[in-house]
C-alpha cells in the first residue's frame, strides 16, 4: 500500500483545526469505524507544521497565504 502525503489547508487567521485523517478514514471504513479526526493547533507564527493523528499518520499543516503578503507580492 502506498501512502499519499496528505495536506491540510487552514485560514490565516486560524490556530486551532479539528481535521480528518485521510489515511484512518479509509482504514476506519474498511473496518466498520469511524473515529478518523484529530484536532491540533498552529500558532500565528507559524506558516506550516507536521502534525500526527492517533495512529501515527503524517498530515502537513499549511496556512494560506496571508492577505497582506499576497497584496505586498501583487505590487
Amino acid at each position: 500500500m502506498t501512502s499519499r502525503e496528505q495536506v491540510l489547508e487552514i485560514s490565516a487567521s486560524a490556530t486551532s483545526f479539528t481535521a480528518v485523517c485521510e489515511a484512518c478514514a479509509t482504514q476506519d471504513s474498511e473496518e466498520g469505524f469511524s473515529r478518523s479526526t484529530f484536532a491540533g493547533r498552529l500558532e500565528l507564527d507559524l506558516d506550516h507544521g507536521t502534525f500526527l493523528c492517533r495512529r501515527g499518520h503524517q498530515v502537513r499543516v499549511e496556512r494560506v497565504e496571508r492577505p497582506a503578503a499576497a497584496a505586498e507580492a501583487a505590487a
